[in-house]
């Protein structure tokens, strides 16, 4: 388990920064990278005015959620406004991007995942051929020809030494998640849940959780479920492990771990299950033909 209480730390200046404007972070879990799953958390801040943040279109082969603590991010094809949740499929575009101000929580998952040292290194070595400036990456080929580049895309190259071959989405563009839209649950003691979604064969669940009374929620997963949870405090009062927290703390569950919080009527967090580390985000072809349903 991992408890960062984000009101603690100051804000840390993400440099280099390939896209435009200014963004600054607050980690919570830091990707490890390697052939399984690995997930990236962070609490991020954007810059403001001249200094605000723009994306191109783009699309990627990892999957993100972002969740708005306060202000808006203009998506690009549609706008993820405070209190909302947004779930980015991998390889689905979306874009242009502009934020100015917004607190956002950031996760990123993906089993082709390049950690921020990787994708350090490579701007680096790029730099060294060409530049990155709007957004895009600009350098010429062995025979001279200029040619443009989407940032990710040129590090994913650099450091898996292959072209980037994008497959078709699982979902054509992100889905934007409105929880206050969403009915409760019946009480499961001191809390109700509001059920956001479940998301690809690989059971992405999101959900807010609410106290109703003052108690003890009891986070555990089912026999055999190796997802991870992230656990992020939205509103109210928070203990666990004896130590006492408010709003914007992360709190990481291994896979197969349980967690104890006790909080105070009116508390709220966001509750994610992440697909678990032996899963697939990136599929060969053999293995989308074996995943679809089969004839009678």
């Amino acid at each position: 388990m991992q408890i960062v209480d984000t009101t603690t730390s100051p804000w840390e200046l993400i440099v280099p920064n390939t896209r435009g404007g200014d963004v600054y972070r607050k980690v919570i879990v830091a990707a490890q990278g390697g052939d399984q799953v690995s997930y990236d958390v962070r609490l991020e801040l954007f810059g403001e005015g001249d200094r605000a943040y723009a994306s191109i279109r783009h699309r990627h082969d990892f999957e993100q959620l972002r969740y708005a603590v306060s202000g808006r991010m203009d998506l690009g094809t549609a706008m993820l406004n405070q209190g909302e949740v947004g779930y980015f499929p991998a390889n689905a575009y979306y874009g242009p991007q502009k934020c100015d101000g917004a607190v956002i929580l950031i996760a990123q998952w993906g089993d082709h995942f390049i950690t921020k040292a990787d994708s350090d290194r490579a701007v680096a070595e790029l730099s060294a051929a060409g530049e990155f400036t709007g957004g895009i990456y600009r350098s010429a080929g062995p025979d001279g020809k200029p040619f443009n580049k989407d940032p990710l895309n040129a590090i994913w190259e650099q450091v898996f030494g292959r072209p980037s071959t994008p497959q078709k989405p699982r979902y054509t563009q992100p889905i934007v998640i409105s929880p206050d839209s969403f009915g409760w649950s019946r009480p499961e003691g001191p809390v109700r849940t509001r059920r956001l979604g479940v998301f690809t064969e690989n059971d992405l669940g999101i959900e807010s959780v609410a106290w109703s009374g003052d108690g003890t929620y009891h986070s555990r997963p089912a026999p055999g479920d190796q997802r991870p949870a992230l656990m992020f405090t939205t509103a109210g009062s928070f203990t666990c492990d004896g130590t006492a927290y408010g709003p914007l703390t992360g709190i990481w569950a291994d896979p197969g771990e349980s967690i104890k919080l006790d909080a105070a009527a009116g508390s709220e967090l966001l509750k994610v299950r992440f697909p678990a580390p032996s899963s697939r985000i990136t599929l060969t072809p053999d293995e989308r033909s074996l995943r679809a349903p089969q004839s009678i």
